[in-house]
């Protein structure tokens, strides 16, 4: 039950000690996407068509994307220091951990609250008649996809964003785009995923990530 900006630093944790690129990344869209209390309050307040369609997608997005990434970037070279990391001494680590963590949260906290802002105020521009014609639903499933993924979100914000969504008349399908991009990348783990092995990676797991929520969107709106 961890937002992708938490779970990001266990990615480089994992990785760094497996070497395993296809696991780490599974277990970093794991933590978000299929958060069971977020599953649970999907199914609540949308349907279970919209619930369902989540919980299929996000399983889709744990197994297969760290799957296709490892296969195309599995050999993909990691700095595992594991002999230096154990001789250091635990203190240390712990007082170089504490100000880390700080700056995490100086950096994200502006971000997330700009960008839910700024979403519920996009959201609500739109006049109620906008995606009435198959084109607009579908350029509204893209747009929403390509502004999720990068959207740093905390954990359940993805929910009353939705919600905001569907109120504006938007279509189900835009809805599960963002309940699907959303809670799984966001802008700081991807800067992650990409320090640890290069941007190749994480410029895949956002393209895939965005082409599953506009896929499963599309698919939804056209059912």
């Amino acid at each position: 039950m961890l937002c992708s900006c938490c779970v990001a630093p266990i990615f480089t944790g994992v990785y760094e000690r497996s070497a395993r690129l296809g696991p780490s990344l599974g277990l970093m869209l794991a933590a978000p996407a299929l958060n069971p209390a977020a599953l649970i309050l999907t199914f609540m307040l949308f349907g279970y068509k919209i619930g369902a369609t989540r919980a299929v997608a996000s399983v889709a997005a744990v197994l297969v994307i760290g799957m296709i990434t490892d296969r195309i970037f599995g050999h993909t070279k990691v700095r595992c220091d594991v002999d230096e990391w154990q001789a250091e001494a635990r203190p240390a680590d712990f007082l170089h951990f504490l100000p880390a963590c700080a700056r995490v949260t100086v950096r994200l906290i502006p971000v997330i609250i700009i960008g839910v802002l700024l979403s519920m105020i996009i959201a609500q521009m739109f006049p109620v008649r906008t995606f009435e014609s198959t084109a607009a639903k579908l350029l509204a499933i893209m747009i929403v996809a390509a502004f999720a993924v990068p959207l740093a979100l905390p954990t359940f914000f993805e929910i009353p964003l939705a919600l905001i969504l569907l109120a504006s008349g938007a279509p189900p399908g835009a809805a599960v785009a963002l309940l699907i991009a959303g809670p799984s990348v966001n802008l700081p783990s991807l800067f992650t995923i990409m320090r640890s092995t290069n941007w190749k990676v994480a410029a895949l797991v956002a393209a895939s990530i965005w082409i599953l929520a506009v896929a499963t969107g599309t698919f939804l709106s056209f059912l």
